[in-house]
């Protein structure tokens, strides 16, 4: 909350996640939403840029869940040009210290929110990098293990070198590096690792030799002369990143550590949607059998495959993070199926997955819905009654999530 952009407006922080896309893929240009972003406009000037689209998406799941925040939080009858410029009042006065809190606890009941964390340091940028030494009354960080598998520039080579206190001048080197990093991560208090390199790559995580990674790895040198204002960026090849990322499940498997990974849609518009089917992480599960694997975002479109995966292998978990935005009908219905297949201890239904405070409570509410309507088609079939609906809820929503990630 402390580095929450004061300099704002409720469609500059509301547009900087995932309506936005809805809003280009409705056909918004993207020179508007740069205006948006980054102008300082009246607010009736910037919801005339966005109103044709915004009223042809208010039904997906990424509108609804505003439109459900607005009202909730700011006693606001949805986002329209009869409500935008008292919401934008109401919004401001949301800047002054403890919003975070009056949201994540008094409203949504979240105990802990997973943090997702890209660094180790206390002294750092926190407008670019969340740290691991965040509020934990709040928080419970996650490692983001990416920079360690899939490095894209010295700068990050430099970070670690920091944060690991070792001078990168080889493969061993850096073996060494991204083991003292998982293993400080974790002493800090951080029991996830989190994996979200299907935005760049295949999820086929092939074994590779470490002669293979050794030279795939020393191509990073190549850009090492590169001034400090330079890009310096870095390229490794698939080898190294498969020989690294079976390199950390071999320190998670040792250490107990869960491992979060994205599967399915890619936040954004475009990518290689198959890059993220879960079905090419089946060779992890085989090879780990001891670590526990939580897989993001129900694998939305692949919530089939997910069926599979969590029902034959005991180490795999449904994540239902983001996907109650994304569709809230797909949401439903594989919950249904979920029930039909999967044991009710393996699924978390809920993650608030949003870069503003205000989307989480849109989110938990589509997710309690959802969790309700699926739930009502089992209490209707006669599979359970009403009593055993509620406890099945409380599982999804809270017992699950806490046992899985060791709170």
């Amino acid at each position: 909350e402390e580095v929450r952009d004061r300099d704002t407006d409720v469609l500059k922080e509301y547009l900087s996640h995932y309506f936005n896309r809805d809003l280009v893929s409705a056909g918004l240009p993207p020179r508007d939403y740069a205006t948006i972003i980054e102008t300082r406009l009246p607010i009736r000037e910037k919801w005339k840029l966005v109103e044709p689209y915004w009223e042809v998406s208010r039904y997906t799941g990424y509108g609804r869940s505003l439109d459900i925040a607005v009202r909730e939080l700011y006693g606001i009858d949805g986002i329209s040009g009869a409500t935008i410029e008292e919401l934008n009042e109401r919004f401001l006065e949301s800047l002054e210290p403890g919003h975070f809190r009056r949201v994540l606890k008094e409203r949504c009941g979240i105990e802990r929110s997973l943090l997702c964390v890209e660094t180790l340091e206390e002294t750092y940028d926190p407008l670019i990098e969340r740290s691991i030494h965040c509020d934990r009354e709040l928080f419970v960080p996650v490692y983001i293990v990416n920079p360690l598998v899939h490095p894209e520039s010295w700068v990050e080579v430099e970070r670690i070198e920091r944060e690991s206190g070792l001078r990168i001048t080889s493969f061993s080197a850096w073996l060494e590096a991204a083991e003292a990093n998982v293993e400080r991560a974790s002493s800090i208090g951080s029991p996830i690792l989190k994996n979200s390199l299907a935005y760049v790559r295949s999820l086929h995580y092939e074994r590779a030799t470490r002669a293979e990674a050794e030279e795939a790895f020393n191509q990073v040198f190549r850009t090492r002369h590169f001034p400090e204002w330079h890009q310096r960026p870095i390229v490794t090849a698939k080898a190294f990143q498969d020989y690294l990322f079976h390199f950390i499940l071999e320190i998670a498997n040792r250490k107990k550590l869960v491992v979060q990974i994205h599967t399915g849609i890619q936040e954004g518009s475009g990518n290689l949607i198959a890059n993220s089917n879960p079905e090419l992480l089946s060779n992890l599960f085989l090879e780990y059998p001891d670590v526990d694997f939580d897989l993001f975002h129900i694998g939305y479109p692949y919530q089939n495959v997910m069926t599979v995966l969590a029902k034959n292998f005991p180490n795999v978990y449904i994540d239902m993070c983001w996907a109650h935005i994304v569709s809230p009908n797909a949401s439903v219905q594989a919950l249904i199926e979920w029930v039909d297949a999967v044991p009710v201890n393996k699924i978390s239904a809920f993650g608030g997955d949003y870069l503003f405070v205000d989307g989480v409570y849109g989110h938990q509410y589509l997710a309690r819905e959802d969790v309700a309507r699926a739930l009502t088609v089992k209490v209707e079939e006669g599979l359970f009654g009403v009593e055993k609906a509620g406890k099945i809820a409380r599982l999804l929503l809270y017992d699950n999530p806490k046992r899985i990630f060791r709170l």
